[in-house]
Protein backbone atom coordinates (compact mmCIF):
# COMPACT_ATOMS: atom_id res chain seq x y z
CA UNK A 1 0.00 0.00 0.00
CA UNK A 2 1.28 3.13 -0.87
CA UNK A 3 0.38 6.52 1.66
CA UNK A 4 -1.72 8.43 -1.69
CA UNK A 5 -3.95 5.43 -1.49
CA UNK A 6 -4.33 5.20 1.91
CA UNK A 7 -4.96 8.87 1.73
CA UNK A 8 -7.36 8.97 -0.44
CA UNK A 9 -9.37 5.71 0.90
CA UNK A 10 -9.41 7.62 3.94
CA UNK A 11 -9.51 11.99 4.34
CA UNK A 12 -10.40 12.27 0.30
CA UNK A 13 -13.66 9.69 0.77
CA UNK A 14 -14.62 10.70 3.73
CA UNK A 15 -18.08 12.75 4.03
CA UNK A 16 -17.92 16.58 4.55
CA UNK A 17 -19.46 16.34 8.23
CA UNK A 18 -16.64 13.62 9.07
CA UNK A 19 -13.76 15.57 7.17
CA UNK A 20 -14.75 18.83 9.87
CA UNK A 21 -14.42 16.55 12.78
CA UNK A 22 -11.01 14.93 11.38
CA UNK A 23 -9.45 18.20 11.23
CA UNK A 24 -9.60 18.79 14.70
CA UNK A 25 -8.13 15.49 15.89
CA UNK A 26 -5.24 16.03 12.85
CA UNK A 27 -4.18 19.11 14.39
CA UNK A 28 -2.46 16.96 17.32
CA UNK A 29 -0.34 15.62 14.79
CA UNK A 30 0.06 17.91 11.88
CA UNK A 31 -0.13 21.57 12.62
CA UNK A 32 -2.13 24.38 11.05
CA UNK A 33 -2.06 28.14 11.14
CA UNK A 34 -5.86 28.40 10.22
CA UNK A 35 -8.58 25.41 10.55
CA UNK A 36 -10.84 26.85 8.61
CA UNK A 37 -9.13 27.75 5.32
CA UNK A 38 -8.16 24.00 5.30
CA UNK A 39 -10.18 22.58 1.88
CA UNK A 40 -9.74 18.40 1.10
CA UNK A 41 -7.24 18.76 -1.16
CA UNK A 42 -4.87 20.85 0.81
CA UNK A 43 -5.39 18.53 3.50
CA UNK A 44 -4.79 15.63 1.29
CA UNK A 45 -1.42 17.18 0.36
CA UNK A 46 -0.44 17.58 3.83
CA UNK A 47 -1.20 14.14 4.91
CA UNK A 48 0.55 12.92 2.04
CA UNK A 49 4.00 15.09 2.86
CA UNK A 50 3.47 13.67 6.26
CA UNK A 51 3.48 10.16 5.62
CA UNK A 52 6.64 10.78 3.02
CA UNK A 53 8.38 12.51 5.70
CA UNK A 54 7.76 10.00 7.95
CA UNK A 55 8.89 6.99 5.94
CA UNK A 56 12.17 9.91 5.31
CA UNK A 57 12.81 10.09 8.85
CA UNK A 58 12.41 6.49 10.08
CA UNK A 59 14.40 5.70 6.93
CA UNK A 60 11.21 3.31 5.65
CA UNK A 61 8.63 2.81 3.28
CA UNK A 62 4.60 2.83 3.97
CA UNK A 63 3.72 -0.45 4.03
CA UNK A 64 6.50 -0.25 7.06
CA UNK A 65 4.44 1.89 8.53
CA UNK A 66 1.61 -0.62 8.98
CA UNK A 67 3.40 -3.31 9.93
CA UNK A 68 4.29 -0.89 12.74
CA UNK A 69 0.74 -0.19 13.28
CA UNK A 70 -0.33 -4.08 13.24
CA UNK A 71 2.81 -4.96 15.48
CA UNK A 72 1.99 -2.18 18.32
CA UNK A 73 -1.89 -2.85 17.92
CA UNK A 74 -0.91 -7.14 18.57
CA UNK A 75 1.13 -6.02 21.78
CA UNK A 76 -1.08 -4.22 23.21
CA UNK A 77 -3.65 -6.49 22.74
CA UNK A 78 -1.99 -10.11 23.40
CA UNK A 79 -2.11 -9.99 27.32
CA UNK A 80 -5.81 -9.24 27.02
CA UNK A 81 -7.15 -12.27 25.15
CA UNK A 82 -8.62 -14.74 27.64
CA UNK A 83 -7.08 -17.87 26.18
CA UNK A 84 -8.81 -21.03 26.87
CA UNK A 85 -8.39 -25.00 25.24
CA UNK A 86 -12.03 -24.31 23.66
CA UNK A 87 -11.21 -20.58 22.06
CA UNK A 88 -13.43 -17.91 22.79
CA UNK A 89 -14.88 -15.55 20.71
CA UNK A 90 -12.11 -12.88 21.41
CA UNK A 91 -9.52 -14.88 21.01
CA UNK A 92 -11.18 -16.13 17.80
CA UNK A 93 -11.05 -12.81 16.26
CA UNK A 94 -8.05 -11.78 17.76
CA UNK A 95 -6.22 -14.62 15.73
CA UNK A 96 -8.26 -13.44 12.58
CA UNK A 97 -6.97 -9.89 12.71
CA UNK A 98 -3.04 -11.28 14.25
CA UNK A 99 -3.22 -13.39 10.66
CA UNK A 100 -4.34 -10.71 8.65
CA UNK A 101 -1.75 -8.43 10.32
CA UNK A 102 0.84 -10.80 9.27
CA UNK A 103 0.14 -11.16 5.81
CA UNK A 104 2.93 -9.96 3.56
CA UNK A 105 0.66 -7.40 1.09
CA UNK A 106 -2.03 -5.62 2.94
CA UNK A 107 -4.87 -3.40 1.03
CA UNK A 108 -7.11 -0.99 2.55
CA UNK A 109 -9.62 -3.65 3.40
CA UNK A 110 -8.14 -5.87 5.46
CA UNK A 111 -6.88 -2.84 7.04
CA UNK A 112 -10.02 -1.45 8.05
CA UNK A 113 -11.27 -5.49 9.02
CA UNK A 114 -8.50 -5.78 11.09
CA UNK A 115 -8.83 -2.33 12.81
CA UNK A 116 -12.35 -2.63 13.30
CA UNK A 117 -11.87 -6.17 15.03
CA UNK A 118 -8.86 -4.71 17.39
CA UNK A 119 -10.68 -1.42 18.25
CA UNK A 120 -13.75 -4.15 19.27
CA UNK A 121 -11.89 -5.68 21.10
CA UNK A 122 -9.81 -2.72 22.91
CA UNK A 123 -13.51 -1.24 23.87
CA UNK A 124 -14.35 -4.43 25.27
CA UNK A 125 -11.34 -4.20 27.72
CA UNK A 126 -11.28 -0.71 28.75
CA UNK A 127 -14.77 -1.43 29.67
CA UNK A 128 -13.99 -4.39 31.29
CA UNK A 129 -11.46 -2.39 33.09
CA UNK A 130 -8.22 -3.91 31.51
CA UNK A 131 -9.14 -7.49 32.45
CA UNK A 132 -9.09 -10.77 30.44
CA UNK A 133 -11.99 -10.64 28.22
CA UNK A 134 -13.79 -13.83 26.42
CA UNK A 135 -16.28 -11.90 24.57
CA UNK A 136 -16.67 -8.97 23.13
CA UNK A 137 -19.09 -6.61 20.71
CA UNK A 138 -17.82 -6.45 16.94
CA UNK A 139 -20.16 -3.85 15.74
CA UNK A 140 -19.34 -0.67 14.42
CA UNK A 141 -21.92 1.41 16.88
CA UNK A 142 -19.82 0.23 20.32
CA UNK A 143 -16.50 2.30 19.17
CA UNK A 144 -16.30 5.38 21.28
CA UNK A 145 -13.36 7.30 19.36
CA UNK A 146 -12.82 9.47 22.89
CA UNK A 147 -12.32 6.62 24.22
CA UNK A 148 -10.33 4.74 22.23
CA UNK A 149 -8.07 7.34 21.53
CA UNK A 150 -7.81 8.36 25.17
CA UNK A 151 -7.23 5.16 26.49
CA UNK A 152 -4.28 4.07 23.61
CA UNK A 153 -2.30 7.63 24.13
CA UNK A 154 -1.99 6.54 28.02
CA UNK A 155 -1.04 2.85 27.08
CA UNK A 156 2.06 2.33 28.91
CA UNK A 157 5.38 -0.62 28.64
CA UNK A 158 7.24 -1.96 30.95
CA UNK A 159 10.51 0.44 31.95
CA UNK A 160 14.19 -0.33 33.52
CA UNK A 161 13.59 -1.04 36.95
CA UNK A 162 10.83 -2.67 40.06
CA UNK A 163 7.57 -2.04 39.39
CA UNK A 164 8.37 0.87 36.45
CA UNK A 165 6.52 1.71 33.86
CA UNK A 166 7.00 4.19 30.96
CA UNK A 167 4.33 5.68 28.10
CA UNK A 168 4.18 3.57 25.50
CA UNK A 169 3.96 6.54 22.65
CA UNK A 170 6.47 9.31 22.56
CA UNK A 171 4.42 12.15 20.85
CA UNK A 172 7.62 14.69 21.11
CA UNK A 173 8.49 14.14 17.52
CA UNK A 174 5.37 14.72 15.09
CA UNK A 175 7.28 12.36 12.29
CA UNK A 176 8.22 9.56 15.03
CA UNK A 177 6.78 6.21 13.83
CA UNK A 178 4.43 6.64 17.30
CA UNK A 179 3.17 9.53 15.97
CA UNK A 180 2.54 7.98 12.80
CA UNK A 181 0.73 4.47 14.15
CA UNK A 182 -1.83 7.14 16.27
CA UNK A 183 -2.04 9.14 13.04
CA UNK A 184 -3.50 5.69 11.46
CA UNK A 185 -5.54 4.82 13.74
CA UNK A 186 -7.26 8.01 13.68
CA UNK A 187 -7.82 7.84 10.33
CA UNK A 188 -9.09 4.45 10.69
CA UNK A 189 -11.75 5.16 13.27
CA UNK A 190 -13.27 7.84 11.32
CA UNK A 191 -13.16 5.84 8.22
CA UNK A 192 -15.16 3.07 10.38
CA UNK A 193 -17.64 5.54 12.13
CA UNK A 194 -18.00 7.74 8.43
CA UNK A 195 -21.35 8.08 7.68
CA UNK A 196 -23.17 7.58 11.66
Amino acid sequence: MKPKEFVESTWLDYSDVTSDCVLIDLNAYIKFQFLNHITKEIMAEKLYDHFRMVELMNKCDFNRLIKSYFKCLNEILESQIETSKQKTRAQKYYEKAVSISKSKEVNFQDLIDYTRIMMCLYMAVTKNHSKLISDFDLSKECLDMDTILTFIRRETVPAIGINKRKPRFDFHNSYSMDSCILLILTLLLYKLKDGE
